[in-house]
């Protein structure tokens, strides 16, 4: 884990032409059934979309998978694709030819063109066409010619299972007799739902592969990997096949990676936000800033509208809703809940709510005032909270964009992101408020193994001071605090890292708040975690 990351304004491979076979028809098992199910609700498996799935890597430093542009749209099937900085990313023939200005001089851009169009044209044979989803492929003038590409096909799964796709591909490529596949894998790991995908690894001559481009490279092997995806509604398979020169394999796998686990399928119902429980206004009232007449008044509620329902107070006659991005308190005697709306969180006497986490066996106690929830899979309220905690701009955050921006915050650790809490503010405020909670598998590791890591991350100009402390916790367990002001921010940031009594977890609590605001708002941070219960335990 690593700090929360917050400015002024929140900054938070060529294969060769062999490879045509994956283009060509294959028979149908129509008899068979589709290897995946629809998704047809948010099911992730880690808590975002974006990120490489287990352990550090070079992105917590602003490294070559840090920030990359913004998805690129292929419409034709619903696809959006992510590549690196310094890359360039075509659809269709016409797409690559309009690079030519960013190619560099006349006769580089020219030879580039010329056997990037060859390349396309190997790929998609006459009445495949419509298959072609994409090609990507590095700047020649940062990178050198023929090196790290990846292209995608979309073919109909017309029955097949997943499995049985993968097999028919590995197949083709050894009947080939130019490639030498050396393994094949069905399974899970490289998606962020869980969904199984089939990865095919080969190697090529580079000789073979290449012609006349060969007498560059002589004796070059190429490594192959090619992975199939299946769409949310099991109609699709998508093969992102890639290329590396045997010398560039290594550091072009986290690359490869990064690729497959970016693509999105625009229409897959785990982009879209739960729609949560509501509650519709009988009568005009009175909005007010908490459950009871003697709070103030924050604004008006027509008869007729709805509001996204947060929670309920402990008499259970006052409903927190969304109010324009904050919390708010609307009297339940003028309101109809709908059904679900006993689902929503209940608080105690003193106003402080629970997020049982059954996954993990945790219960989390925070205080009025904050919301907490899984960014994987907010409400529309929490998106709507959300956008107005980043205090800039005013474009409505959709569920990737949460993704990228949690992404940001916890330096791209959301593999083990449990949760999100934000403070409800007025919309002067100087600042949001935030916290994150992540879990670790202790994996051998110490608790001040995995904090010392932490604090070697942070974005700060001093040290963190990092310390054993005792006091924060009602078994009087020792946990490990790391406090520093964060870089670039007005903001103090505190982490308290805590062991689970099997020693099988370590769960940590980030809190980022306004450096102003820390002294008023520690004795709620710190019950905060003295609140946090283990449970069955």
């Amino acid at each position: 884990m690593a700090a929360n990351r917050r400015t002024a304004s929140w900054a938070l491979v060529t294969i060769a032409a062999l490879l045509l076979t994956a283009c060509e028809s294959i028979t149908a098992e129509v008899d068979k059934p589709i290897s995946a199910p629809t998704r047809t609700a948010p099911l992730l498996s880690i808590h975002n979309p974006l990120v490489v799935q287990t352990g550090d890597t070079v992105t917590s430093s602003g490294g070559p998978l840090h920030d990359w542009p913004p998805g690129v749209e292929v419409e034709k099937h619903g696809l959006r694709i992510f590549h690196p900085y310094e890359w360039f990313f075509a659809s269709s023939q016409e797409e690559l030819l309009s690079l030519r200005p960013q190619l560099g001089d006349a006769a580089t851009a020219a030879a580039f063109l010329e056997e990037r169009a060859s390349y396309f044209e190997s790929l998609t044979p006459a009445g495949q066409e419509h298959l072609w989803a994409g090609m990507g492929f590095p700047n020649p003038n940062f990178w050198s010619l023929g090196t790290n590409g990846f292209h995608l096909l979309a073919v109909p799964s017309e029955g097949r299972t997943l499995d049985t796709f993968a097999r028919q591909l590995t197949d083709q490529l050894e009947a080939s007799g130019l490639a030498a596949v050396e393994s094949i894998e069905i399974g899970p790991g490289l998606r962020p739902w869980g969904e199984e995908t089939a990865t095919i690894r080969f190697r090529i001559d580079g000789m073979q592969a290449l012609g006349e481009r060969a007498v560059t490279v002589p004796d070059a092997d190429v490594d192959g990997w090619k992975v199939v995806l299946l769409s949310p509604d099991g109609g699709t398979f998508l093969t992102v096949t890639f290329d590396a020169w045997g010398e560039n394999s290594g550091r072009s796998e986290l690359f490869l990676l990064e690729v497959v686990r970016r693509v999105q399928w625009v229409a897959d119902p785990a982009y879209e936000p739960r729609a949560g429980p509501t509650v519709a206004i009988d009568h005009n009232m009175n909005v007010r800033g908490g459950p009871g007449t003697d709070h103030p008044i924050i604004g008006k509620a027509a008869a007729g509208q709805q509001y996204a329902v947060i929670s309920r107070n402990a008499a259970d006659d006052w409903w927190q809703i969304e109010y324009n991005g904050r919390l708010a308190w609307v009297h339940g005697g003028y309101v109809t809940p709908s059904v679900d709306a006993s689902d929503a969180p209940q608080a105690d006497q003193s106003g402080w709510l629970t997020y049982e986490d059954d996954a993990r066996g945790l219960s989390l106690s925070y205080p009025p005032g904050w919301r907490y929830f899984d960014p994987a899979q907010p409400t529309q309220a929490d998106l709507a909270l959300f956008t107005a905690a980043r205090r800039y701009g005013s474009e409505q955050v959709d569920v990737a964009g949460m993704g990228q921006m949690v992404s940001t915050m916890s330096t791209r650790r959301d593999d083990a992101v449990i949760g999100l809490g934000l403070q409800s503010g007025p919309a002067d405020s100087a600042a949001s408020n935030f916290m994150l909670v992540f879990s670790f598998a202790v994996e051998g590791q110490s608790l001040q193994s995995y904090a010392q890591a932490a604090a070697g991350k942070t974005y700060s100009w001093e040290p963190a001071t990092v310390e054993l402390a005792q006091g924060l916790r009602p078994a009087g367990e020792e946990v490990v605090s790391i406090r520093y002001s964060e870089w670039g921010t007005p903001c103090e940031v505190w982490q308290v890292w805590l062991l689970a009594p099997d020693g099988k977890m370590v769960v940590a609590l980030g809190f980022s708040i306004h450096s102003d605001e820390f002294a008023a708002l520690e004795p709620l941070l710190r019950e905060v975690v003295w609140r946090l219960r283990w449970r069955d335990l």
